[in-house]
């Protein structure tokens, strides 16, 4: 399942890549420092953005201020994509995690993309596909498997998107993110480093993947 979803985001980055420049003109480029708001939730995106490199994180914010972690993006994703086409407000706010490389995508310019290249319009279809299965399979994770799994499962994901050791994720955002008390979490993160799988001395870092990869397999035995 990994590697087909890794597949269908290369995709996407290939057809950004081999798209029409001359009946394209309007689409850019952008780095943003990390901390960069790209869409803010309640406001109407003029655009689309495509994630070239770094990590993205989508957040839900209440009224009250408290902030809900609902997905980490990299590479390959799009944001933007669903309420370019429905004129809808944002339902979630996106913040770059680090510095990243965004393709900035006009709102008329990805409708007339989608249009006209009906070989573009399969790989996104495919990628709302594939998000709505990583949605499901989230939720079935979270009924069937430990917590433990659940963040085991979440900092191998990010340590992958940011191609680092080093997560860039709080303990408030993995329990937000997971539906659990910071206390939970923490009980986690203090077991897993009694297994070498990561270090909590300087925000959390995974000591070993193969330890890891080793913790998750030990649910499914």
């Amino acid at each position: 399942m990994e590697s087909q979803d890794n597949q269908t985001l290369q995709e996407l980055l290939e057809a950004y890549t081999n798209r029409d420049r001359h009946t394209l003109p309007q689409v850019t480029e952008k780095t943003l420092p990390a901390g960069t708001s790209i869409i803010r939730q309640g406001e109407v995106s003029e655009n689309v953005y495509l994630v070239l490199n770094g990590s993205v994180r989508v957040h839900l914010d209440t009224p009250k201020g408290t902030e809900y972690l609902v997905a980490l993006e990299g590479p390959g994703e799009l944001i933007g994509e669903v309420e370019a086409l429905t004129g809808e407000q944002a339902t979630c706010s996106v913040t770059a995690i680090m510095k990243s490389k965004v393709a900035v995508i006009p709102n008329a310019t990805y409708q007339r993309w989608l249009k006209t290249d009906h070989s573009f319009a399969l790989i996104v279809n495919k990628v709302i596909c594939r998000r709505l299965q990583l949605f499901t399979k989230r939720a079935a994770i979270n009924l069937s498997y430990p917590m433990e799994y659940s963040v085991l499962k979440l900092l191998k994901m990010t340590s992958s998107q940011a191609s680092s050791s080093h997560v860039n994720i709080s303990k408030e955002e993995i329990a937000n993110y997971l539906g659990t008390s910071t206390r939970s979490i923490n009980r986690i993160l203090k077991d897993l480093q009694t297994k070498n799988v990561l270090s909590t001395s300087k925000g959390i870092e995974i000591v070993s993947m193969g330890n890891l990869e080793q913790a998750m397999r030990s649910h499914d035995e």
